[in-house]
Order: C-alpha cells, then structure tokens, then sequence
C-alpha cells in the first residue's frame, strides 16, 4: 500500500530538504553515543554516526 501525500509538495519542506518522505528513511542500527537510529547517510542526532 502506497502512502497518500497530505502536504502539497509546493509547500512540503521535509521533501524539498531531504528528497523523500520521512517514512522513505532507511534506519540501520542505533549511535552508541546517542542511542538514536543512524540513517542510510550515517547521521543521527549528535552528529558523530557511530564512531
């Protein structure tokens, strides 16, 4: 099932920022220093990705 799009994409700045829509986001495994998910691009919240 495809989701709908809610936000027309004129005035949607999640896509405009990142390309995709925030349930597109692939997550792997959780920052150690943060313990938040790290996405398919390495970033989480503090910025250090893991290492």
């Amino acid at each position: 099932m495809e989701k709908k799009r809610i936000i027309p994409i004129e005035i949607d700045d999640h896509f405009k920022l990142f390309g995709k829509e925030a349930w597109e986001v692939v997550y792997g495994e959780k920052c150690p220093v943060c313990n938040v998910r790290i996405d398919e691009y390495g970033f989480c919240s503090c910025g250090s990705g893991g290492d």
